[in-house]
């Protein structure tokens, strides 16, 4: 109910219905009032302190807000939401955000779940994110949380495997949820066990969200499933959103924030966007480092106004990393988080049930912030992995420059 009271709950949910009415020019004109807000706003933060006009404040990158966060906040005497970022660099930033964006961010996905006729407020719903319910090594069942009005029931995706496949199944027959809200590369490890073993488990809806949905994957959930699949997109800093309801077509929600595309010498599109909701935290034609994946359409102004769809989102590949029998252990970006001192971490998967973890950090580089990273990662990665910490210079890139998260120099075959 936190996420759903009034009167900001109420009043993001008239306007989400309302804006989805509104024609072209009557959506232009809310847009203008919502950015002239928006900077209104924004200059009780040192960074925009005299700032007139939107397309006035410089591209801004999370090194910098890491360098000054204070100056991208303004006063707030109502409660402040944290979190942490991680993305593929692996550094970690934290985010404030307004009471207005939680709730507003909650009633976008609601919206998005009413699209397929249910109510996101009172379907019952498994969830299989990165939430750490247990210990990786404690492997008797039960490997979920069921909450107190037994309708949300948080499973462990560290645990989910064959051998423990037949617990879970049993559960989720018994608990009968609507919704499987997941990660999709473990809706797609749900899947594959489900169609391994036989024991079809039913949705009405798998709704997925912060990695890419493949294609292939999308098909698989729902055929295996016989289920809707909706995705969306988003991010920590809460700059963007897109959404996508049918195979291949996703749309930036407009009324969300003020998003600009920038393609580069090479013909790659990254997300640049600022929300029009946060009143914690001001990040101003922040670059996303996300790129879009274009499909039938190339006007980008019509992309980044929610006129036209694109493909998908690419840089938001499953942080995975594999056991020795090809377990998969994710929540990987979670594992920087509590690091203010580090400059970020890579992770390197070398061998069979073996990883090497790189962290650069010019202020700390003890055996004891080793050991420190080294319990924060057996939250999320099982004994069956050994784990070796590296202090490094730099990080290791890919041939097409970029700096990954997660490199897999060994993969379980398919």
């Amino acid at each position: 109910m936190a996420r759903r009271a009034p009167p900001y709950y109420p009043v993001a949910r008239a306007f989400l219905r309302r804006y989805e009415t509104l024609s072209a020019s009557a959506r232009g004109d809310e847009d203008r009032k919502l950015e002239a807000a928006l900077i209104a706003a924004a200059r009780g933060a040192r960074a925009y302190a005299g700032l007139a006009t939107l397309s006035a404040a410089p591209l801004l990158t999370k090194a910098e807000v890491r360098a000054n966060p204070s100056h991208y906040r303004a006063k707030n005497l109502l409660p402040v939401s944290t979190g942490r970022t991680s993305g593929t660099s692996g550094a970690s930033l934290e985010v404030a955000r307004s009471v207005s964006l939680v709730m507003f961010e909650q009633a976008v996905i609601d919206w998005l779940v009413a699209k397929a006729g249910l109510n996101f407020a009172t379907a019952k719903v498994a969830v299989l994110r990165a939430d750490t319910i247990k210990p990786p090594e404690d492997r008797a069942p039960p490997f979920w949380k069921i909450s107190a009005d037994r309708r949300i029931a948080t499973l462990s995706a560290h645990h989910l495997d064959d051998e423990t496949f037949p617990a879970y199944a049993d559960m989720l027959e018994a608990f009968a949820p609507d919704v499987l809200y997941a990660y999709p590369s473990m809706a797609v490890a749900l899947a594959t066990l489900s169609a391994r073993a036989k024991r079809p488990l039913r949705f009405k809806l798998v709704l997925t969200s912060s990695e890419e949905l493949p294609p292939q994957s999308r098909a698989k959930l729902a055929d295996v499933f016989g289920a809707q699949v909706i995705d969306y997109y988003g991010q920590a800093e809460r700059v963007a959103f897109a959404y996508s309801v049918e195979p291949g077509q996703y749309f930036f929600h407009a009324g969300y924030g003020k998003v600009e595309l920038q393609r580069d010498a090479a013909g790659a599109v990254e997300i640049v966007g600022s929300n029009y909701h946060n009143r914690a935290q001001f990040l101003l034609r922040y670059r996303s480092g996300d790129q879009i994946v274009l499909g039938e359409s190339d006007d980008l102004e019509a992309i980044a106004q929610g006129k036209a769809s694109f493909a998908g989102v690419s840089g938001r590949a499953s942080d995975v990393v594999y056991g020795p029998g090809g377990e998969v252990f994710l929540g990987l970006n979670h594992i920087p988080r509590p690091f203010d001192q580090i400059e970020g971490l890579q992770i390197v998967q070398t061998g069979p049930g073996k990883i090497r973890i790189l962290v650069r950090s010019e202020q700390d580089c003890s055996d004891a912030l080793a050991a420190q990273i080294l319990a924060t990662a057996r939250t999320k990665i099982g004994p069956i992995v050994d784990i070796e910490i590296e202090f490094v210079d730099a990080f290791r890139k890919s041939a097409a420059g970029k700096q990954p998260f997660i490199i897999h120099e060994w993969k379980p075959a398919a």
